[in-house]
């Protein structure tokens, strides 16, 4: 029989799986579903914090700056990710502008915030801690800067023969900030954080 301690949860199907020790750098999966469940790395949660804090210095810079400069035709002209989905709300283009807040502003924001409160030990109450896994593993699903960057880079190409391009510094914020979360992504461990939640005994019917 496993011991209650050495026994963890799949998120993703929810099938009960015995936790086993794990050489340095080598990571576990569900067998039924292939979800990873946890790993053995040698980031510590401090470490975890510096790129956390280096990612929020760049979201000014990531959002705010031009990504790109344009000469078309005599008119000068910039764009900068947060105007860009603004000028998609104002045509009318609602699904695809929410989804570019979403997967390119609010979901890798919310990966930071939720990795650096773990890390942070802000998260360590276990009714905070709960919610904050959570919030932490839908993020990690939907924070998709590289996608946002990967067809900006097609559009690029399509206008550099018709328009004088110049990359702006907003993109090279953009681009280390997508490495930043493809790096907590594969670095972070959620279950030793799932680990200290105490499990709920369960409740038995006391009959007279």
């Amino acid at each position: 029989m496993m011991e209650p301690g050495s026994v963890i949860v799949c998120p993703a199907c929810d099938l009960l799986i015995q936790r086993k020790a794990l050489p340095l750098r080598r990571h576990a999966h569900c067998p039924r579903c292939h979800q990873h469940l946890y790993g053995r790395y040698a980031f510590r949660p401090s470490q975890l914090m510096a790129l956390t804090i280096t990612g929020f210095l760049l979201l000014p810079s990531a959002f705010f700056e031009p990504l790109i400069y344009l000469r078309l035709a005599g008119v000068n002209s910039d764009a900068d990710l947060l105007r860009g989905i603004l000028v998609l709300f104002g045509e009318g283009e609602f699904w695809v502008a929410s989804l570019v807040l979403w997967c390119a502003v609010l979901a890798p924001v919310g990966l930071l915030a939720g990795i650096f409160a773990l890390a942070s030990g802000m998260a360590k109450r276990w009714h905070i801690l709960a919610p904050t896994l959570k919030m932490v593993e839908v993020f990690r699903h939907w924070a998709m800067l590289e996608v946002y960057i990967v067809s900006l880079l097609v559009a690029l190409f399509k206008l550099i023969d018709i328009a004088d391009v110049r990359l702006g510094g907003g993109l090279l914020s953009l681009g280390i900030l997508m490495l930043l979360n493809m790096t907590l992504l594969i670095l972070f461990d959620p279950a030793p954080y799932w680990a200290r939640i105490p499990l709920k005994e369960p409740e038995h019917d006391q009959r007279p």
